[in-house]
């Protein structure tokens, strides 16, 4: 009796898995079955198992939605201000980074002189030259990033 429990049990722990199973033939003629659709793979469908589900035909466009009537809009002018007040903001900070990024080159061209007694293998020197080059890559890249800011403004 105990043993027809668990084997009823078992039974229905092991329902069947709902997925959907494809044959993958490669250029060199090996068949691979999964579940993840390739291009190229052809889905097999195996008795008892649920429909797939239906696919979405053609390109996923973006929705769009026009604003209501009552959305508050910004008058030209108004506009044409923020914009000019952002460009200055993204001008003085691209002047402190190129300030930062010069000092920070400095600041590389003195650590990689090496100290007393130091070697350029030394661990101290190696992570000292790595900090103040990460420094000036990483100055050089904020510029990069509010020069491309300030491409994008109308």
């Amino acid at each position: 009796m105990r043993t027809a429990l668990s084997l009823l049990s078992c039974l229905f722990l092991a329902a069947p898995a709902h997925a959907e199973i494809y044959k993958f033939v490669d250029e060199n003629g090996h068949v691979t079955f999964t579940d993840v659709h390739r291009k190229g793979a052809k889905r097999i469908d195996l008795p008892g198992a649920p429909a797939p589900l239906a696919r979405p035909q053609g390109p996923r466009r973006a929705s769009y939605s026009p604003s209501p009537a009552n959305f508050p809009r910004i008058d030209a002018g108004t506009q044409k201000r923020r914009d000019d007040v952002r460009r200055r903001v993204l001008e003085d900070e691209i002047a402190g980074e190129r300030n930062s990024a010069d000092e920070a080159r400095r600041q590389l061209k003195l650590g990689e002189r090496m100290l007393p007694g130091e070697r350029a293998t030394d661990a101290s020197y190696l992570d000292r030259v790595k900090r103040l080059r990460a420094a000036v890559q990483q100055h050089e890249q904020n510029v990069s990033a509010i020069q491309r800011e300030l491409a994008n403004l109308k």
